[in-house]
């Protein structure tokens, strides 16, 4: 299973896990195939993310000029003396995670704005 960025999500794709919004409410169950009209109401709802099946998507080099993945590529540096701090590593982790589903999320806006499209909406 993979988390990716919505803009990054395409039709055909089945979630992995639920889609909750505010309290933990199911807005879209587990296992349910995405759809245009289904991505185009989960961007509306604010989703920024959703987790999908398999790893349909390399999120390594998209969005490498992006702000997201500056801070991503500083990370090293800023950790580099918690290197046997177990917590500090998790925080780490934490962050790259986060920064690499930005620096995607980012990159997929660009490339959509650049061709003029939005997520396959017009």
């Amino acid at each position: 299973m993979q988390k990716i960025p919505l803009k990054l999500a395409a039709p055909g794709m089945k979630l992995a896990k639920p889609v909750l919004k505010d309290g933990g409410i199911v807005i879209v169950a587990e296992g349910a195939e995405l759809t245009d009209s289904l991505i185009y109401r989960l961007e509306n709802m604010k989703v920024d993310a959703v987790t999908v099946e398999g790893n349909p998507v390399v999120l390594e080099g998209i969005g490498a000029d992006t702000s997201a993945a500056t801070r991503l590529k500083r990370l090293d540096h800023l950790f580099r003396r918690h290197g046997n701090d177990e917590w500090m590593m998790r925080v780490k982790k934490f962050l790259t995670r986060y920064f690499e589903l930005r620096a995607a999320a980012e990159g997929a806006a660009r490339a959509a704005e650049k061709n003029g499209t939005g997520n396959g909406q017009k």
